[in-house]
């Protein structure tokens, strides 16, 4: 506990060095073949909530449970709100180049890192959350089961349990890719506790997506994890589910360039969801890698924006100029 208070505490005077002592790294075969763990063995851990959930699926019940990792930033503790951002995949390319690429960012210090570096750009604490499958987190394979319905409850269950043990009454959620389509997927769950929501590249309409990248497994019917287009939660086939909630404001931000998921999917999403009555706004930024894809420093910000009260015009011109807090 002694060290585990220290490291807070340094950490909160900017070191992101301090976690080495007691660091974890995230093997990357527990993205093929995700881990079990226990309630008890999960709540040893630093910086993670057990969650157990139970859904209604083509007529059955389902349920799944798992210990969800966090990472947050240090002034995450005692506020009165945070950014709660949901990664994208991490399996992109073959499995060799993400194998690869993986270790830049699988240990829990570079998780930590990350959130203290977001937190301080935008003002606002931030908390990443790793997805079931990924940073330590399980319930779920990624490498299957992301974008099914147990992935989107899973994270749903997660929610709730960091915002509980954090005292939050209410939320600002981000997310990249597919945690962009995770933040569509938990709005169409029914969450009345998120004053901002930023979808970000966002993979809301899977089966247009599929269309658009023309893939052999789109070719097939399938989703590129090999599960049946008709399997996945697609937000956009749920968004009678979102309630309404005047604090609410929502945000779907991509580059008409993305190359990843496709502008057309996402602003198809937002349509969609203005017509079955759900405030949202679409907006455009330039993402300068070679996909047009990567958005996530920009979603953190327009979360801080739309946090403090800044127009949706605002944000789109301060999108355009690049503007960086």
């Amino acid at each position: 506990m002694r060290s585990f208070i220290l490291g807070t505490l340094l950490l909160a005077a900017g070191s992101a060095a301090v976690y080495a002592a007691d660091d974890e790294t995230f093997d990357f075969n527990e993205v093929l073949n995700p881990a079990t763990i226990s309630q008890t063995e999960c709540l040893n851990k630093q910086d993670a909530v057990w969650v157990e959930t139970q859904w209604q699926e083509q007529g059955a019940n389902r349920a799944a449970k798992g210990c969800i990792r966090y990472f947050p930033s240090a002034n995450a503790v005692g506020a009165e709100t945070a950014v709660l951002f949901i990664h994208g995949d991490v399996l992109s390319g073959s499995i060799a180049q993400s194998r690869e690429a993986y270790p830049k960012s699988s240990s829990r210090s570079i998780q930590l890192a990350r959130a203290e570096r977001s937190a301080k750009e935008i003002g606002l604490p931030v908390i990443r959350i790793g997805r079931p499958g990924t940073y330590g987190s399980t319930g779920a394979s990624h490498l299957r089961e992301r974008r099914l319905p147990v992935e989107a409850h899973l994270v749903n269950a997660a929610l709730d349990a960091i915002k509980n043990k954090y005292g939050y009454k209410r939320m600002q959620l981000t997310g990249l890719n597919g945690g962009g389509g995770l933040v569509g997927a938990v709005l169409t769950l029914g969450r009345t506790d998120i004053d901002c929501a930023v979808a970000a590249s966002g993979a809301l309409s899977i089966k247009t997506r599929s269309r658009l990248l023309a893939s052999k497994e789109a070719q097939r019917g399938q989703d590129q994890t090999g599960q049946p287009l008709s399997a996945v939660y697609d937000p956009i086939d749920h968004v009678a589910g979102i309630k309404p909630d005047n604090q609410r404001r929502v945000f779907v931000l991509g580059d008409p360039q993305d190359s990843a998921v496709g502008f057309d999917s996402q602003e198809e999403f937002q349509q969609k969801l203005v017509a079955n009555g759900t405030p949202a706004t679409l907006l455009t930024a330039l993402a300068t890698d070679s996909k047009h894809h990567e958005l996530a420093p920009e979603a953190l910000r327009v979360a801080a924006w739309c946090k403090a009260g800044v127009a949706d015009a605002q944000i789109q011109a301060w999108l355009a100029e690049g503007k960086k807090k």
